[in-house]
């Protein structure tokens, strides 16, 4: 059942719902093989038909229903699917092409990729791209993104989160787009020619260090708070890593032998990292509670996994750390390697306790691993803290025990 009139809002708010098990098709006179179909409850849907060349059945392209799109969208979205249709292009396949070439698309593409699997910081990669990339431009073709986009980009996220969030997001967006490049799916990157330092604020390193009464501040306020303090009090004492920490398991932990084994898996430089524990760890880890659900050291779910959500831990520690300011959980490693560096502790050894990888010939042919220089190290700097946050009596001076030679 069909009738041909010009196609007018007026008329459309005046059809009536076609007869129950019914359709009901009006053409549009002004433009040929688009109308509308009036369904028996009353629904309008704007659709164009036509043959494509070489076919014998014609294609049914629907657009859209009346009144969520206009008469006046509905007709240019008309004349675009005609177009595709004469072309022998099926409007469906276009879209498909569009939605593949989209920015987000790009973006599951560079996730799934076989060396994005293998990285320590996988997870927090995706995480970032989803928070500051995916949002604005997740439905844009990745071709129309330009660099004045990616200008934009750096400075929105430079305002909102910092100058090293914009880099890292910058960097990403790069990655994105040269993984791109790589498989022709477009044809330049946007974040060429773009130094970050241009659009944000100073990136100095950042050097901060915990006084020796800051660090009797904070570890007043670590006391008895678990995972958040005892997570904190690990990470001063061992000078490990925020995510090496967070998902250390008992059994990455020889309690006989005093050594912690940081799988290669989490370190960032792929290799197992040797941590020898020194009395105050062993004492800080003996008090912790064992799970028997799971097996991680520092939980909230009873073992079964690992602390996240590092910012709520340190609100926990701040609440109580009163007069202690703009510290990061990263400054505690800083604070332990500068302290190690006044006790005379070799820069060698110091860079290894921090996890850093030995450079040039010595990488190559020293596979000594200076356990036992890194437990002295470690030992006297536990020291040093412990006379800190709980030092002993006027009277009492502690001797210092001289390194085997």
């Amino acid at each position: 059942m069909a009738q041909r009139a010009v196609l007018t809002d007026r008329l459309l708010k005046s059809l009536k719902p076609a007869p129950t098990g019914k359709r009901l098709v009006h053409w549009d006179a002004a433009k040929p093989a688009f109308g509308v179909r009036v369904t028996d409850r009353g629904v309008i849907s704007f659709f164009v038909m036509r043959r494509m060349p070489g076919k014998f059945q014609p294609v049914r392209v629907v657009l859209g229903r009346y009144p969520d799109i206009s008469l006046a969208t509905a007709r240019k979205l008309a004349t675009a699917a005609l177009s595709d249709l004469v072309s022998g292009v099926h409007p469906r396949d276009r879209a498909q092409r569009r939605q593949a070439s989209t920015f987000a698309a790009l973006v599951e593409q560079f996730l799934r990729r076989p060396a994005a699997a293998k990285l320590r910081t996988a997870s927090a990669i995706e995480k970032s791209i989803n928070r500051h990339l995916v949002p604005r431009w997740g439905t844009c073709p990745a071709a129309e993104i330009r660099r004045a986009d990616v200008i934009a980009m750096i400075e929105t996220v430079g305002e909102e989160s910092g100058p090293y969030m914009a880099a890292k997001a910058f960097a990403l967006a790069s990655s994105i787009f040269r993984h791109a490049m790589t498989r022709e799916q477009v044809a330049s990157n946007p974040c060429s020619l773009i130094k970050v330092t241009d659009f944000v604020s100073d990136m100095a390193p950042r050097q901060r260090v915990l006084s020796d009464a800051e660090l009797k501040l904070l570890w007043r306020a670590t006391e008895d708070i678990y995972p958040a303090g005892s997570f904190a009090r690990l990470l001063l004492l061992t000078a490990v890593r925020r995510s090496e920490a967070a998902h250390m398991t008992w059994g990455e932990i020889d309690l006989d032998g005093a050594l912690w084994i940081v799988p290669a898996s989490r370190t960032k430089g792929g290799v197992p990292h040797e941590v020898p524990l020194s009395s105050m760890v062993m004492d800080l880890l003996r008090s912790l509670p064992r799970f028997a659900g799971g097996g991680f050291v520092f939980s909230t779910t009873g073992g079964r996994s690992s602390v996240h959500g590092f910012g709520r831990a340190k609100d926990v520690i701040d609440s109580r750390a009163i007069g202690l300011a703009n510290w990061r959980f990263h400054d505690l490693r800083r604070t332990a390697r500068t302290n190690l560096a006044s006790l005379s502790v070799t820069p060698f050894i110091a860079e290894l306790i921090l996890g850093h990888q030995q450079k040039g010939v010595h990488k190559v042919y020293d596979i000594h691993r200076y356990q036992a220089e890194k437990r002295e190290a470690l030992e006297r700097w536990a020291n040093r803290l412990r006379d800190i946050v709980t030092p002993p009596p006027a009277n009492v001076r502690r001797l210092r025990v001289a390194a085997d030679a």
